[in-house]
């Protein structure tokens, strides 16, 4: 499993390397749940990460344009993202989400990878989005590297409010038989980083002062999220994933150290 951690400035990634992060997450969350971040904010993570980490950007909760969420996976593409995570919001049907993630696989280079994200309250948004169980299928269909669940209300109701662990089990299971990986996100709170065995845990209010997505990200509590999620390690090395890819690929065993973006 590695540990997503989301952040909203150059800063914030540095400090998040140094508490344990597997991969940074770009997103502004005063834009939403997968809210985009500027342009020059994702430049400037992906400068200040360098070769430390895996950079990846959110392009938003979108409409189920696939034009639309191209030309935006292009730009974040061209801006050195190597994962783009596509939040379908404004879609409900497969069909419309397979169009939307193969235009956006047709637009990116070959350094980077397409992730559909769907919402664990699908059915609880007004209108409803595509729901959760419709992953896998979509992963096989559009040829995508992965598939997300995440919440689009951030209201405290986190993930397992909406999903249960043998919910997210099948997806994952199912999406694994895919060739892809699965990631899961949704205010996740410490405690819950392990409940299941996903590839790919995302956080950004469990590592923030006060549990406030909006708020300060705190090195510290990284450290803590990281230590949780790599708790059945042996002491002293870390089994991780080389890339953000489903299960039968190399991996690799580090030590843990307190990075930096100079990969030191």
């Amino acid at each position: 499993m590695r540990l997503l951690v989301s952040v909203v400035s150059a800063e914030e990634a540095r400090r998040a390397l140094a508490g344990g992060a597997d991969i940074i997450d770009v997103k502004d969350p005063g834009e939403g749940a997968l809210g985009a971040p500027a342009p020059r904010v994702l430049s400037e993570v992906v400068r200040a990460v360098g070769a430390a980490a895996p950079v990846s950007v959110a392009l938003g909760d979108l409409p189920g344009l696939p034009h639309t969420a191209a030309l935006a996976a292009h730009g974040a593409a061209l801006s050195g993202a190597r994962y783009v995570k596509v939040g379908l919001r404004g879609v409900r049907e497969l069909d419309g989400a397979v169009e939307v993630m193969r235009a956006v696989t047709d637009a990116l280079g070959t350094e980077t990878a397409a992730i559909a994200a769907a919402y664990a309250d699908a059915d609880a948004l007004d209108p409803p989005a595509l729901p959760p169980a419709c992953l896998p299928e979509l992963v096989h269909r559009a040829g995508i590297s992965g598939a997300l669940v995440d919440t689009f209300l951030k209201d405290g109701r986190g993930l397992y409010s909406w999903l249960s662990e043998s919910e997210l089990g099948e997806l994952i299971a199912r999406t694994r038989n895919q060739g892809a990986s699965f990631g899961v996100a949704g205010q996740l709170t410490r405690g819950q980083l392990r409940r299941v065995a996903a590839d790919v845990v995302g956080v950004r209010s469990a590592v923030c002062r006060g549990g406030d997505r909006a708020g300060e990200l705190d090195i510290e509590l990284v450290a803590a999220a990281a230590a949780e999620l790599h708790g059945r390690n042996q002491p002293g090395s870390i089994r991780v994933p080389t890339g953000w890819v489903g299960p039968g690929l190399r991996t690799t065993t580090v030590t843990p150290v307190r990075r930096t973006a100079s990969g030191k």
